[in-house]
């Protein structure tokens, strides 16, 4: 009896010394696990950081394309041109180089707190639902947008141009991840100016741009939970 008893608690400290060991090196890779999970969701502070100021500096080149349209048609609603060639050409060159200027989010982050697991390591249900809109939803609803604003472009530059002809170079010290450009030259087709075809482009573009602005404050808000739920987060 003596014998038995002897090795059944010899038995109950070697299970339990190998139950201790598993649950040490689990809580171990766990506490790892989540000291990764911070260094992304540190990562995803400053990428996110990065996208807001993107996005604040592509709405106000979109605001002012809508600006610029307006003054297309406010010229040409009583039927004559009013603007002079070298105005044309300059704000036509902005709008065309601009209201099809795409927001791509830096979503490498988001993608290994996927790939590693890490997203289910993070506390806040909230903020779990913050990313994974931002990166899901809201990327496929702006891929969209910019598809659209590509094709926008495209048609641009085959039915107006020919009439509304710009040579543009690129502005010495260029900011932002965008050159800018300059007009060096035009030719400005007054007929066409004039016309219907180019007051239905005109309309087309301020629809289109003024949806891409909607998306952009949807997604400035989004970065704005963002952020602040990621200092929570780490803190």
């Amino acid at each position: 009896m003596k014998s038995y008893l002897r090795y059944l608690v010899e038995f109950l400290v070697i299970i339990t010394g190998v139950v201790l060991s598993f649950y040490l090196d689990d809580l171990r890779q766990l506490n790892e696990k989540k000291g990764y999970k911070d260094t992304l969701i540190e990562e995803l502070l400053v990428t996110s950081q990065e996208d807001l100021k993107q996005i604040n500096k592509i709405t106000e080149d979109l605001n002012k394309v809508q600006v610029y349209v307006d003054d297309f048609l406010n010229d040409l609603s009583d039927g004559a041109k009013s603007l002079t060639d070298d105005q044309v050409a300059e704000k036509y060159l902005f709008i065309v180089q601009k209201m099809s200027v795409s927001f791509f989010p830096q979503n490498g982050t988001f993608n290994q707190l996927i790939s590693t697991g890490s997203l289910d390591l993070i506390d806040s249900k909230e903020f779990r639902r913050v990313l994974l809109n931002n990166y899901t939803h809201y990327y496929e609803r702006n891929s969209a947008n910019n598809r659209t604003l590509d094709d926008l472009y495209l048609a641009f530059g085959a039915n107006i141009d020919p009439f509304i002809t710009v040579v543009a170079i690129e502005e010495e010290d260029a900011s932002f991840i965008y050159s800018d450009m300059v007009v060096e030259s035009h030719d400005i087709d007054e007929t066409f100016y004039l016309s219907n075809t180019f007051k239905a482009y005109l309309l087309t573009a301020k629809s289109m741009v003024g949806k891409n602005i909607d998306m952009l404050e949807i997604f400035s808000k989004s970065y704005g939970e963002i952020i602040a739920l990621a200092n929570e987060e780490i803190n």
